[in-house]
C-alpha cells in the first residue's frame, strides 16, 4: 500500500482528535424540536446535506485550496496564489451560518495543522484563523492523496462524525449506524465525482433548514459534550 493510502485513515477516524470532537452541526436543534426522531431521519438530513448543503461548497474549496499549494510549490504567482489562498480561506469561513459553526471550523482546523505538524509538514503560509477545508487540503497535499480520494476522505470524515453525535443522542445503536454508512457509501462516492467536474461557481446549496438549525444551535451547543 502506498504512504498515502495508510495515511488517509489519520483524516478520516472520527475517534482521533481531530474529529473526536464529535461536532453535532444542529443536529441538537432538530432533536429539541422533535425532527429527529429515529435512524432514518438521521440518514436523511445527512443525504440532504451532501446532496444539497454547503458542505458541497467546503469539498469543492478543497480542490482550489490543493491546486494554489501546487502552483505555489513549483514557484508559479507565488504573490498573487498566496492573495487568493487568504481571500478563499476568509470566504468559506465567512459563509458559515453561526458564530458556533466558524469556532468549530477555525479549532479543527487548528488541531489538524497542530497533528499535521507533528508528522513533519507544518504550514507556510500564516493566515489569522483557518477553516477546516484549507486545514483538510493541506494535510492531503502533505500526505500526496489524490484529488477524488481527498474529496472522498472529506465528505466520509464529515459524515462519520455526524453519526457519531447521533448515536450518542439518539438511541439507534451502533449497528444500525454502521448501516447507514454503508448506505452513504454510493452517494459519497456519486457527489465526489459531480464536485470534482464543477467549478466553484456551479456549485449550488440549499440547505435552509440545517443553516437554520445551526443557527439555534447556540442554546444547545454544549448541552451533549457535557453530558
Amino acid at each position: 500500500m502506498s504512504k498515502s493510502h495508510l495515511l488517509k485513515y489519520l483524516l478520516i477516524s472520527p475517534n482521533l482528535p481531530v474529529g473526536g470532537f464529535c461536532y453535532s452541526e444542529g443536529m441538537e436543534s432538530y432533536l429539541h424540536n422533535k425532527s429527529l426522531k429515529d435512524a432514518n431521519s438521521v440518514k436523511e438530513l445527512i443525504i440532504s446535506e451532501l446532496k444539497i448543503g454547503q458542505i458541497r461548497l467546503d469539498a469543492k474549496l478543497l480542490l482550489d485550496f490543493f491546486d494554489i499549494f501546487d502552483e505555489i510549490n513549483d514557484g508559479k504567482n507565488i504573490k498573487s496564489n498566496l492573495q487568493k489562498l487568504l481571500s478563499l480561506d476568509k470566504w468559506i469561513l465567512s459563509s458559515k451560518d453561526s458564530v458556533e459553526m466558524r469556532e468549530q471550523q477555525i479549532q479543527m482546523a487548528k488541531s489538524l495543522f497542530n497533528l499535521i505538524k507533528e508528522f513533519g509538514f507544518e504550514y507556510q503560509y500564516k493566515n489569522k484563523v483557518s477553516s477546516w477545508p484549507l486545514a483538510w487540503s493541506w494535510a492531503c497535499y502533505c500526505f500526496e492523496i489524490t484529488k477524488l480520494e481527498m474529496v472522498e476522505n472529506f465528505f466520509y470524515s464529515w459524515s462519520a462524525n455526524q453519526l457519531s453525535a447521533a448515536l450518542r443522542i439518539i438511541p439507534i445503536g451502533s449497528t444500525k449506524v454502521q448501516l447507514i454508512q454503508r448506505d452513504l457509501l454510493t452517494i459519497i462516492s456519486k457527489v465526489s465525482k459531480e464536485i470534482m467536474d464543477k467549478e466553484i461557481d456551479d456549485i449550488y446549496f440549499g440547505n435552509i433548514g440545517l443553516a437554520m438549525a445551526q443557527q439555534n444551535h447556540n442554546d444547545l451547543y454544549t448541552k451533549l459534550f457535557r453530558n
